[in-house]
C-alpha cells in the first residue's frame, strides 16, 4: 500500500512536469532570423531592423528579467547563458550569440 502511494506520486510528478513542459513550449516559436532562438507568441513586434527586434511583451520586467518558462524555454532549445549584466541577457549556441534585453514590458532581441 504504501509503495502504491509513492509510485503514484512520482507518476504524478512526472505527468505534471511533462504537462508543464508542452503548455510552456506551446506558448514560443523559433525565429528563423535569429537562429532558431526562442520568441513568445504573446509578444508583438513593434519595431525592426537588421540588427535587432523591438516586441511588446507584458510579462517582461526590467527588475525581474523574463519568466523562468522564457528561460526555461531557452536553455531547452540549447542556448546557454553566457553573459548577464543588468538587463542584457547574452546567450550562445553553435558559435551563434543571441542579445536579449528585457525592460518594462518589452524585450530586444539583436545579434
Amino acid at each position: 500500500m504504501k509503495y502504491q502511494k509513492i509510485i503514484l506520486t512520482v507518476v504524478l510528478f512526472i505527468f505534471l512536469g511533462i504537462s508543464y513542459y508542452f503548455v510552456a513550449t506551446s506558448k514560443y516559436e523559433l525565429s528563423g532570423k535569429y537562429s532558431d532562438f526562442p520568441i513568445p507568441r504573446s509578444a508583438k513586434l513593434i519595431q525592426e531592423n537588421e540588427h535587432i527586434s523591438v516586441y511588446e511583451w507584458s510579462k517582461s520586467s526590467d527588475l525581474n528579467g523574463i519568466p523562468f518558462s522564457y528561460s526555461l524555454i531557452i536553455r531547452v532549445n540549447g542556448w546557454e547563458k553566457v553573459v548577464r549584466e543588468g538587463t542584457l541577457t547574452i546567450y550562445e549556441k553553435d558559435r551563434v550569440q543571441i542579445h536579449l534585453s528585457s525592460g518594462r514590458d518589452e524585450i530586444v532581441i539583436g545579434r
